[in-house]
This record gives structure tokens, sequence and C-alpha cells, in this order.
């Protein structure tokens, strides 16, 4: 299916490169907080004290790794936002977030590129080695104090990104770009996105314990729309999630029933369209 350049799909688009660029960062992060650990365990002190050498430091990130999550997660999420949110007067905050994110991960970058250029250079028998020893030693003081303060606060940024993003998403419940996309991709970029997958969003969008209605939702807008095999998938789903759900021993529920009466809609549209285009 193609996305067109409505609301929806900008809605979509934000949604599916903000949990990608929050997925890339934390790999980022957990390495770098599972280094430093590294180093607090063979030194024996506190992370704040430890003083690591040139490579040690250039070695707690990945200059490659920043560059990309910059430029190929953040700056598409950065604009996706601003054509969501912006107007000439004002945005949302999850948009102003995004930002400090970007402008967050530069600074770190360039901390680090700092101490590939000057932490790493040999200094000897340079007739400016005296000046350039002492700013090396400035700059890796500074990154020491940098590093955790950036890594740290664009972590913070993330969740409280996380936060407002989902607070928002019930906004966008019925929207079918938004929800067909979720459920195309629940095997893949959704299952990825939180541990719950589908469920996750699912519960933002619809509320506690109605995740069935997410099914339920998408299952309808594809059918109505034409899309018979796809609706079967996701009134199958519902199913399959009320079977594992407190309802699921209430056989007369009203959510079993539109499920059932759905997905027996669904295959007669797909029997008709089989035996329009001749199969038997």
């Amino acid at each position: 299916m193609v996305l067109a350049d409505t609301q929806g799909s900008l809605v979509w688009r934000v949604i599916e490169r903000f949990y990608r660029s929050r997925r890339v960062f934390f790999s980022l992060h957990d390495r770098y907080e599972e280094v430093v650990q590294g180093y607090v365990e063979k030194f024996d002190q506190p992370r704040q004290e430890i003083r690591l050498s040139p490579r040690e430091l250039v070695d707690l990130l990945s200059n490659q790794d920043l560059e990309v999550l910059r430029d190929e997660y953040l700056v598409p999420l950065k604009e996706v936002c601003h054509r969501l949110f912006r107007t000439e007067d004002s945005t949302d905050f999850i948009d102003r977030l995004v930002n400090d994110i970007y402008h967050e991960l530069s600074i770190l970058k360039e901390e680090h590129y700092n101490v590939l250029t000057y932490g790493t250079d040999s200094l000897g028998g340079s007739v400016y080695g005296r000046d350039l020893l002492n700013e090396q030693k400035a700059v890796l003081d500074e990154v020491h104090d940098m590093f955790p303060q950036k890594v740290h606060r664009i972590a913070h940024l993330f969740d409280v990104a996380t936060t407002a993003l989902e607070a928002l998403l019930h906004r966008w419940k019925s929207d079918p770009v938004l929800i067909r996309s979720l459920f195309m991709h629940r095997d893949r970029f959704v299952a990825q996105a939180d541990d719950d997958g589908l469920d996750h969003f699912y519960r933002w969008m619809y509320g506690p314990d109605q995740q069935w209605e997410g099914y339920l939702e998408v299952a309808d807008s594809f059918l109505a729309s034409g899309f018979a095999s796809q609706a079967i998938e996701a009134y199958r789903a519902g199913q399959l999630h009320l079977e594992q759900s407190a309802l699921a021993e209430n056989e007369k529920s009203p959510i079993k029933t539109r499920l059932r009466q759905g997905l027996s809609r669904a295959e007669l549209v797909l029997e008709s369209s089989s035996i329009d285009d001749g199969e038997v």
C-alpha cells in the first residue's frame, strides 16, 4: 500500500522514525554503560573519579555510529515532526524534544571528534608540545564530564519524548494509515519498538484492557477498503488476543460476536473475489 502524503502518513512516519531512532540510540547508550561499568570494576573506583586514556575515551563511543544516528535517523525524524506539528506561531512539545535530542547528540558527536583530533595525536618532539599537551588535557578533562552528561541527558530526553508521544496516540486511533501501518509492521518494526509489540500501542490508543478494539478497528478498516486478506488476519489476531484475556470465557461476549461476524464477512468477500477472478 502506498502512503499518501496526509496527516495520517505523517503521524506514521513520526512514530516509525522516533522508535527506530530511540532503539538505535539506546543500543549505543547500553554499550557505553557496559564499557564504563567495566572500567568501574577494573579500577574499583566511582565512575566520576576514573580518568581514561584518549584511546579508551574514543572507544566509549563510535563517531560513525553517532553520525549515522544523527544524519540517517534524527534528521528525517526532525523534519517530519516539523511538518506534522509546526505552524507559523506554535508547535507541540514532542517537536521541541526531538529538536533538543538532535542538538544534544550533535554536541556529543563534536566532543567525541575533539578527542579524536586532540586526544589521540602524538605530541612528542613538537615545538608546540607543551601548549598541545595543555590543550589535550583541557579537552580530555572536559570530555570526562561531558560524555556522561550528554549520554544521560539524551536518554532522559528520549524517555520524556516517548511519554509525550504515547500520550498523543489516542488522537489517531481511527486514522487508517496509522492503524494499518502498525498492524502490517507488527512482526518487524512494532515488535522491536516495545516488548509488548502491537498491544503496547493499542493500550495507549484504546485504553488498558481494550487492545481488542485496535484489532477490530484495523480489521474493519481493511474490510471497508476491500483488503479482505488483511482484514481476515486482523480479525483472527483479535480473536487470538481475546483467547488470552479475561474475556475468553464469555462465548456470548459482544466483542467476540463482532470479531466473528467481521471475520465471516471478510471470508465471504475473499471467496467472492476468488470466484470473480476465475479461481476454484
